[in-house]
């Protein structure tokens, strides 16, 4: 499963709603084309912030054949790669959830 969000704060905010739902950090995986917003560390005036690192298991940054590769090793084919990168490109980050084949 995939899901797209524009801003870190949605990441975030479902990182945390799979982690209460149990679902293991082993199985969330971060992608984004842009270095400061894939290493940020996200909170508010209310909250400590929580570095994404804690929540997921791996971050990725890779860009094209690089990035090609690590969709495949997920179980994306050609037209569903083209699509994520798509999304990469115009500023999304991607949650992948779920284990590398």
């Amino acid at each position: 499963m995939v899901k797209a969000f524009q801003d870190d704060i949605g990441l975030l905010n479902e990182l945390k709603k799979q982690a209460s739902k149990g679902v293991p950090k082993e199985c969330l995986h971060v992608f984004a084309h842009d270095d400061e917003r894939i290493d940020c560390i996200v909170g508010d005036a209310t909250f400590q912030p929580v570095d994404i690192a804690d929540l997921a298991a791996d971050r990725y940054n890779e860009e094209d054949s690089e990035l090609r590769t690590v969709f495949s090793g997920f179980g994306f084919g050609s037209e569903e790669c083209d699509g994520l990168e798509a999304k990469l490109a115009n500023g999304k980050l991607l949650l992948v959830i779920g284990q590398p084949n």
